[in-house]
């Protein structure tokens, strides 16, 4: 049986090697930018399998291309959310669209999210580039400083695999956690405590937000709910650019509410090096890399790849629901 897979960016060859000696015809884009659509075009008429990046939006239109009779029967992502690819017209057609696990990416991003919250607080950039301008004359008693994590308030938006972890680093911190999610959570460890979102606001220092981009979430964070933060708070976001509403957050920068900002996705990406948020003084930007792991990416384009191809061989895929990543933060068993 042939099984034929188009992926958008180039594959390493211990994934490749192992595809191809399993009978499988893999094609990939080499170049640095985004597939061109007309190669995406091309690839959901003669693919069986499409496994695209975050980078790629797969539009009503694009996949309308795929012919009724034709071979695509999979588009799956190289990541843990789907709002790039049209779910309604996937399903129209009768495709299956594959993600990676969340448990995937969970360690790597919730270790990134750390770094952005101890860098942001402790103001580690600007020191970085006030020392390299030679801004560094003698030691000075207030110069630079930051702010302690420990004993600190940390609230997290959304406990699924990456915001469970951020919970345990928080706590192991000294840090009181508290967090908010769509369904109640029950056995909660005494260091925890699940609050309604605008209870969660007023109380956190630190807001660390971990939900994936939905019509319910996007600009779930925007000028209301920051002017909720106490003066002086941290916004820490690894999840997706559109949940955090940007103008409100540089108006909360520049009016002073906000001590500062990390910040790991934007509305749109690549963002601009000009932007506004990539230029302030107190925020700490980075280029989506809260995956960028090489054990980690491996992982993910492995289990996209794997994914795929279980579908084309009539299996059923590996789950890819959220996984309790909270019952690794809190130390306490999964459920079997």
């Amino acid at each position: 049986m042939t099984r034929r897979i188009f992926v958008t960016r180039p594959v390493p060859d211990h994934l490749a090697d192992s595809l191809r000696a399993r009978g499988v015809t893999l094609e990939t884009y080499s170049g640095e930018l985004p597939v061109p659509r007309t190669d995406l075009v091309r690839a959901v008429r003669t693919f069986d399998a499409v496994i695209v990046t975050i980078s790629e939006r797969v539009d009503a239109d694009i996949i309308s291309q795929a012919p009724a009779d034709g071979p695509l029967r999979v588009l799956g992502t190289v990541s843990t959310g789907t709002d790039h690819i049209d779910l309604g017209a996937a399903a129209l057609k009768g495709l299956q669209v594959r993600r990676v696990p969340p448990a995937i990416t969970a360690p790597a991003t919730a270790e990134l999210t750390l770094a952005l919250m101890l860098v942001t607080a402790r103001r580690l950039i600007e020191a970085w580039n006030d020392l390299r301008a030679g801004s560094w004359k003698s030691w000075m008693p207030y110069q630079w400083t930051g702010g302690l994590l420990a004993g600190r308030s940390l609230g997290v938006v959304g406990l699924g695999a990456i915001g469970g972890l951020v919970a345990g680093y928080g706590h192991a911190l000294g840090m009181r956690v508290r967090f908010t999610a769509r369904s109640p959570r029950e056995e909660l460890p005494p260091w925890l405590e699940q609050v309604p979102l605008d209870t969660l606001l007023a109380a956190s220092d630190v807001l660390s937000v971990h939900v994936p981009l939905t019509d319910e979430t996007a600009g779930l964070i925007g000028e209301r709910e920051l002017g909720l933060l106490p003066p002086g708070a941290l916004l820490i976001n690894t999840s997706r650019g559109g949940v955090v509403d940007e103008d409100a957050l540089l108006a909360a920068l520049d009016g002073g509410r906000l001590a500062g900002a990390g910040i790991d996705v934007f509305r749109r990406e690549p963002v601009d090096p000009c932007h506004a948020l990539v230029r302030h003084p107190r925020v700490v930007a980075l280029p989506h890399i809260g995956s960028a792991t090489t054990s980690t990416r491996d992982d993910m384009m492995r289990s996209a790849l794997e994914s795929g191809l279980r579908v084309l061989d009539g299996l059923s895929p590996a789950d890819e629901t959220v996984p309790p990543g909270f019952d690794q933060a809190v130390g306490r068993r999964p459920a079997r």
